[in-house]
């Protein structure tokens, strides 16, 4: 579950976006669940309970939750397949079952979340409800008459091209869509609407679906105001009318789920306090960095640092304060080196930081001086004065250890620093 920051301390504008999160999962509309490597559900969102009945503890243990219909579930075994290797489906239409067995038409979106060795950490899915919609829709395909209803009224934006791909109609959606008049638009090129780079993309799909007669669907960027855009599910379809191909698009608002889907990817790869990398993107900036150093035959240096006798800080400003505590170590530390280093939480107290090129004995020193002086300054919290220092242990990598060999060696340089009296800084 997103963990809210319940903690009040100074300048808490760097956590804006994590409260933002907080607030999407608790009230979107729309269900927002994690799916584990086997198929169970770790944890969902109240909306997803809302729309299918079920809450994620009675899913988390079942790798074919009920809310699959038995006609679907030969598909589930494909489905993580799929996940494994790191593919995303979006507007993926199925149907789910409730909990009282009513069956439900869904828009769905998987975005995989990967680890740095490309093994599946888990499933970030969002589900859209759209059963009224869908039993609508079958309802208006009854005659033109209701086909031009839904042209005129629905908030997608349709289009249709001829063969050179001008816009022969647009609905009148596209005035809020993308603030263009439909008289605007007609015999312009589609080249005119979309952002730049998605151009080739877009004109392959209507080539495509021209040429072979089928429906297809990507994700594009239509222009939507000086050097802004909005993300467009786009789906293609032809026809063809007195021996002329007709090619309709209909194109979808899919920009808030992006940013959703962003914000939870950006969420799994960072710390909820402190908003540093966690520990999980921590092993993929190691393993970056020490590829780069194979390649120019460079070096760098690996910090572990901690806070001394935290326990201490908890016990007498309880959780709260300890927390505060945490934040201002963090921010100390990001002011202390340079902007090629990187600053990760891996637990608790426990800080790294990936100190590269330019890489050499003097720069690790002055970068542990300005840490020491740093941490040495009293922070305040609730008017009280409050003294820390930090243990510091250092490893370098010369070409030749892995990155578990550098982790483990700094870690010890740690610990021969807190058995020999703290606050101080030892190198492996």
């Amino acid at each position: 579950m997103i963990s809210k920051n319940r903690y009040i301390v100074p300048n808490q504008t760097d956590f804006t976006t994590l409260d933002e999160l907080e607030l999407i999962w608790e009230n979107t509309n729309d269900a927002i669940f994690l799916i584990a490597p086997n198929g169970s559900v770790l944890r969902a969102n109240p909306a997803f309970e809302v729309i299918l009945g079920f809450s994620s503890e009675e899913l988390r243990n079942d790798p074919q939750p009920p809310i699959i219909p038995q006609h679907l579930i030969k598909d589930q075994k494909p489905f993580l397949e799929k996940m494994k290797k790191g593919e995303r489906l979006n507007y993926y239409e199925i149907q789910r079952l409730t909990k009282t067995g009513e069956l439900l038409d869904i828009v769905a979106s998987y975005s995989p979340v990967l680890n740095h060795d490309g093994e599946l950490l888990f499933t970030v899915a969002m589900y859209k409800d759209v059963t009224e919609q869908v039993a609508a829709q079958k309802k208006v395909r009854e005659s033109e008459e209701k086909y031009r209803f839904i042209a005129e009224n629905t908030s997608d934006l349709i289009m249709i091209l001829d063969e050179a791909k001008m816009i022969t109609y647009v609905s009148p959606s596209i005035v809020a869509l993308l603030n263009v008049l439909p008289e605007d638009c007609m015999n312009k090129s589609i080249s005119d609407f979309l952002y730049e780079e998605d151009v080739p993309l877009f004109m392959a799909l209507v080539d495509t679906v021209t040429k072979n007669k089928k429906t297809l669907q990507l994700e594009v960027r239509y222009k939507s105001g000086h050097n802004e855009f909005l993300w467009m599910d786009v789906k293609g379809s032809s026809v063809v009318e007195q021996d002329k191909t007709r090619t309709i698009i209909v194109s979808r608002d899919i920009s808030e789920r992006k940013k959703h889907e962003e914000e939870l990817r950006y969420l799994a790869f960072h710390d909820t306090l402190t908003g540093l990398p966690n520990r999980y993107h921590f092993n993929e900036l190691l393993n970056d960095e020490i590829k780069k150093c194979r390649k120019t035959s460079s070096d760098l240096a690996l910090m572990y640092l901690d806070i001394d006798l935290f326990k201490n800080v908890n016990d007498t400003l309880g959780h709260a304060g300890g927390d505060a505590v945490l934040i201002e170590f963090s921010r100390r530390i990001k002011r202390s080196i340079r902007s090629t280093d990187k600053v990760c939480r891996l637990s608790g107290d426990e800080f790294v930081v990936i100190i590269s090129e330019p890489f050499n004995q003097d720069n690790v020193q002055a970068i542990v001086k300005r840490i020491q002086a740093e941490i040495e300054k009293p922070m305040v919290y609730e008017n009280q004065s409050i003294n820390i220092t930090t243990s510091i242990g250092i490893s370098t990598y010369n070409g030749e250890l892995s990155p578990e060999e550098i982790v483990k060696r700094a870690d010890q340089a740690l610990y021969e620093v807190k058995e020999n009296g703290k606050n101080n800084v030892y190198f492996w």
